[in-house]
C-alpha cells in the first residue's frame, strides 16, 4: 500500500489500536494439554485490542469479561490454545490474576476438516431433532473417552466418572454412524 492510500485510509476510518508486545516468552501448565509457551514477539507479534470500526478485539475482550465475572476456569477448543499466552500477558499488564486454563480437542468431520454448517454439517439442532439430552451427551462423552460406550448420559453422572488423562490431546473425528 502506498503512502498516499494509507493517508487516505486515516481520513475514512480511524485505525486499529494494537498491543505492542515485548521480547518475552509467556509459560504456563493448561490442565489438559500440558505446558505450552509462546514468545509474543517471534511467534505471534503485536495483535489488535480494538479494530477500526471501535469494537473491542476478542483477546481483549475475553480477559476483561472473564476478570469481571471473577471467572477462575476456562475450558474451550484446543484451536484457541495459541491465543492465551496473549491473554495471560494481558491479564498481567492490567495487574489481573489469570485463572486456569483447559483446552479440549476438536471434534471434526470424518474427513478430518472442522464442522461447519456452511459444510452442511449436522447442527446441535438437527441433532435435537432425532436424539434426546441424554443420547448426544451419552455419544458426546463415548468420543471424549468418559464412557466405555454410546449409552445415554446426564451431565450431573459424568461428573463422577470424569477424569482429564481420558479426554484425548489429539482432535477426535467423527465415526460414521454415531448420529
Amino acid at each position: 500500500m502506498s503512502t498516499e492510500q494509507v493517508q487516505q485510509n486515516r481520513l475514512q476510518r480511524s485505525p486499529a489500536m494494537r498491543c505492542k508486545v515485548p521480547d518475552q516468552t509467556i509459560c504456563f501448565v493448561d490442565g489438559h494439554m500440558g505446558e505450552y509457551r509462546e514468545n509474543l514477539e517471534k511467534d505471534c507479534g503485536d495483535f489488535v485490542l480494538q479494530r477500526s470500526d471501535g469494537v473491542f478485539a476478542y483477546q481483549l475482550a475475553v480477559v476483561v469479561d472473564d476478570a469481571c465475572m471473577g471467572v477462575t476456569q476456562v475450558v474451550r477448543g484446543a484451536d484457541l490454545l495459541d491465543s492465551t499466552p496473549r491473554q495471560i500477558y494481558l491479564y498481567q499488564q492490567l495487574g489481573l490474576k489469570a485463572p486456569q486454563f483447559y483446552h479440549l480437542p476438536l471434534l471434526l468431520a470424518q474427513d478430518g476438516r472442522r464442522l461447519s454448517k456452511r459444510d452442511g454439517d449436522v447442527s446441535l439442532e438437527q441433532l435435537q431433532s432425532k436424539y434426546t439430552a441424554p443420547e448426544i451427551i451419552g455419544r458426546l462423552a463415548y468420543l471424549a473417552g468418559i464412557l466405555a460406550k454410546p449409552e445415554p448420559a446426564k451431565p450431573e453422572e459424568l461428573l463422577t466418572v470424569f477424569d482429564w488423562n481420558m479426554v484425548p490431546k489429539q482432535d477426535i473425528r467423527l465415526p460414521d454412524g454415531l448420529f
